[in-house]
């Protein structure tokens, strides 16, 4: 009888090993240090954009990796006409001294051959959406508008962070769900997805589920694996369309979760082996205990991280309830109160500004982090799938249905009225708050039970181990439900419309950036007419 080699890599295991060299080999042309000339940037406001910029990126409320893409769409979405065909010119150098200045980048650190070659990206995307917007009347413009900026802001973004980390981890994940995961069995009765687009729609639900990218990000890099150009507008225009209808789909949000749910060991490898804050030198496969040690030691760093992450997403939360809070109530609440009772009514403008985030502050106090066992687990499942162990590969975990229970919807419908009307006229108007106050009142604190809960799933996306629901949190769960999904509800439709962060565009951002924009322009004038003096 033979024993087998645990030291022997599963395909899996091969995969990882060439995807981590790869990085490596982009990680020494990286540190190549450059002679090229690089661009300074005068040291004029910077403290006060960067102060609006962290202002801005709360009342947005999105993922922290996707900050610094947002700045560069704001950017192009302010400078670049698409109104009026207007050919763009030299907006790279001012994209790089507004995010220098802001503290995006740091200063003499942009060569100018990348300004040359952002400039090109304009150019070129902003020609191909006038042919689109001149010779595809079925595409709207703003539809063509969002595509351009998709894949111009991404491609922007990727010329300061070289994506090979993300996207080599997205075929690495893509190679192990694609074996476990048949689409066909989870489309959503109603919706046609062809066979063809299977694929497809796995790798854009990997996206969304394990690296939390938006549409822009997916959208770029499916352009990239699918070869799309804009030389070919008509391939262009038709993968679009079919990406929007793809991600859109029910379809892929259900793989998205069950994805979700079963990521913990893969979320574990990425910050293991394709994480940007460590130098890749390749991963040592042949080499078990060291490779099982590194998971290990990582999970306790993630573990400790994620501590630190809930934190802050609760201190992020809670400013972004009170700056929101303070405008509602400057806006609705207070001219409401005036015009019906002729006095700003104080207790219920407290309760509506105090409760929200003192609950979301109680709420993270119940947070608990995953187990030793957890840990073990996991350690377990990645041995599983990286090495031939001659074990059972584990089953992917999926939810549970029952069905089309009508006592089930009852019961919920029935729970879903039972709480917000108990709560009105057993508290609030019992305080003696209007129609007004007690909507507003519900809103916060559904946005409040949702962005709480939101902040727990940063905790669940590292376990792999099913935890026993107690009586108490299923009392808790039974209470915080109606709310969470009224607080989803809000929190999609206000990440569409977002009228805090348009006001702040518009009152703030664009006044601000034109004044510090013509301000060192003037600067940069007075220098040049005081070279000629000499």
């Amino acid at each position: 009888m033979t024993t087998m080699d645990t030291n022997t890599p599963t395909s899996l295991g091969v995969l990882l090993k060439d995807a981590t060299d790869n990085i490596a080999l982009h990680d020494q042309v990286d540190k190549v240090v450059s002679s090229e000339q690089t661009l300074h940037v005068q040291d004029m406001g910077n403290g006060l954009l960067f102060v609006y910029e962290q202002l801005r990126n709360v009342s947005e409320n999105i993922e922290n990796h996707l900050i610094f893409q947002s700045a560069i769409r704001r950017f192009f979405k302010r400078s670049i006409s698409f109104g009026f065909n207007k050919e763009p010119k030299g907006l790279a150098q001012e994209l790089v001294i507004e995010l220098t200045q802001a503290e995006y980048l740091k200063n003499d650190s942009t060569p100018l051959t990348k300004l040359s070659t952002i400039d090109d990206y304009i150019r070129e995307h902003y020609e191909t959406y006038w042919h689109i917007v001149k010779h595809y009347k079925s595409v709207r413009p703003e539809i063509a508008q969002k595509w351009t900026l998709d894949i111009l802001t991404v491609k922007t973004e990727q010329s300061f962070n070289n994506p090979v980390r993300l996207l080599s981890f997205a075929a690495f994940t893509y190679s192990y769900f694609s074996e476990l995961v048949n689409v066909h069995d989870f489309i959503v009765e109603g919706e046609k997805v062809h066979e063809a687009d299977y694929s497809t729609l796995l790798y854009i639900a990997i996206h969304k589920s394990l690296l939390k990218s938006n549409d822009a990000n997916v959208r770029s890099a499916l352009f990239g694996l699918y070869g799309i150009s804009n030389d070919d507008v008509e391939h262009l225009v038709e993968f679009n369309k079919k990406f929007d209808y793809l991600s859109s789909l029910k379809t892929t949000a259900k793989i998205s979760r069950i994805l979700s749910r079963n990521g913990a060991p893969l979320r574990i490898l990425r910050a293991t082996f394709f994480s940007k804050n460590k130098e890749s030198h390749g991963a040592r496969i042949e080499n078990r205990s060291h490779i099982l040690g590194q998971v290990e030691a990582q999970i306790t760093e993630e573990y400790g991280q994620v501590q630190k992450t809930v934190r802050a997403g609760v201190i992020k939360s809670i400013i972004f309830l009170l700056i929101t809070k303070a405008l509602i109530g400057l806006i609705v609440e207070i001219p409401y109160d005036l015009a019906v009772t002729g006095a700003i009514v104080i207790f219920p403008l407290v309760i509506n500004l105090i409760f929200p985030p003192l609950f979301i502050a109680f709420t993270a106090l119940t947070f608990r982090m995953p187990s030793n066992a957890n840990k073990k687990a996991i350690v377990d499942y990645i041995e599983s799938m990286l090495y031939q162990t001659g074990h059972d590969k584990p089953a992917l975990k999926f939810f549970a249905s029952t069905g089309r229970s009508y006592f089930f919807n009852t019961v919920y419908a029935i729970m879903f009225i039972g709480v917000f009307y108990l709560l009105a006229k057993e508290l609030l108007f019992n305080l003696h708050f209007n129609i007004v106050q007690a909507l507003i009142f519900f809103a916060f604190l559904s946005t409040a039970s949702f962005l709480g809960y939101r902040l727990t799933l940063q905790i669940k996306e590292l376990e792999i181990v099913s935890r026993n629901q107690g009586f108490i949190a299923l009392i808790r769960d039974f209470l915080y439900a109606p709310f969470i999904f009224v607080g989803r509800k809000i929190s999609y439709r206000f990440a569409r419309m977002n009228i805090i962060a348009q006001l702040l565009d518009i009152v703030i951002e664009l006044p601000l950036k034109t004044v510090l924009r013509m301000m060192r322009q003037w600067s940069t004038f007075l220098n040049n007419k005081k070279d000629e003096l000499l």
